[in-house]
């Protein structure tokens, strides 16, 4: 009887080992198979970033060869001459030559009758200015006491400052008429400014021209 009890606890114990290897047996396979897995993803991954390299090399081969082209087809013609520097010495000369106490004038006026206008305003009292030196053929100062411009003189700003220079040393104009004459009707009221050639409004000024005859 007591060989039997220990024939079935070595059975049990011999089942009992078999399962065990069994099943370490299964969890090997398993890993086996996730190592095996991730190993496939890993080839593709390298397959995929050598393609990616070979075609940035591509790509890097043809932009040299093509800036090489670019740069033997510039060096093959002739250099150009920039149209800016064919022009005749005299266009690097101010449309008016102000002095400096004449430009830092018509600053002052120009901002104290535009300074809360446009540039595009400011620029149309720079050329009322200058267009009244050239018909007249009087300077700034004169120009401000004919035609009684403000006599505040405010510092001017940046934007009244390159309005001057487009116009006078430029020779930039918003409008090819010989405007001379401007005020603004919301201020007040001209009769004699409306009996004038009426040219352009921008802002809050209208703008004139003498009238003929």
């Amino acid at each position: 009887m007591k060989n039997k009890y220990i024939y079935i606890i070595a059975l049990l114990l011999t089942i009992l080992i078999c399962l065990s290897i069994e099943i370490r047996h299964q969890t090997d396979l398993q890993h086996i198979s996730i190592l095996t897995a991730e190993n496939a993803e890993l080839k593709q991954d390298i397959t995929w970033l050598q393609y990616t390299n070979d075609q940035r090399a591509t790509t890097i081969e043809l932009l040299t060869n093509a800036l090489k082209d670019t740069q033997e087809t510039s060096e093959a013609q002739p250099s150009k001459v920039p149209e800016a520097q064919k022009t005749n010495r005299s266009a690097d000369r101010p449309r008016y030559a102000l002095t400096e106490a004449e430009r830092d004038l018509v600053e002052r006026v120009v901002m104290a009758e535009s300074g809360g206008e446009s540039y595009k305003g400011q620029m149309l009292v720079c050329q009322c200015i200058l267009n009244a030196c050239e018909i007249d053929g009087i300077c700034p100062a004169k120009v401000v006491k004919k035609y009684v411009y403000a006599k505040a003189r405010p510092e001017p700003s940046d934007s009244v400052k390159r309005a001057v220079s487009a116009v006078f040393d430029k020779g930039e104009q918003v409008t090819d008429e010989k405007v001379i004459y401007f005020y603004a009707p919301g201020i007040v009221k001209s009769e004699f400014h409306e009996s004038q050639t009426f040219c352009i409004e921008v802002g809050g000024h209208r703008f004139f021209k003498e009238k003929e005859g």
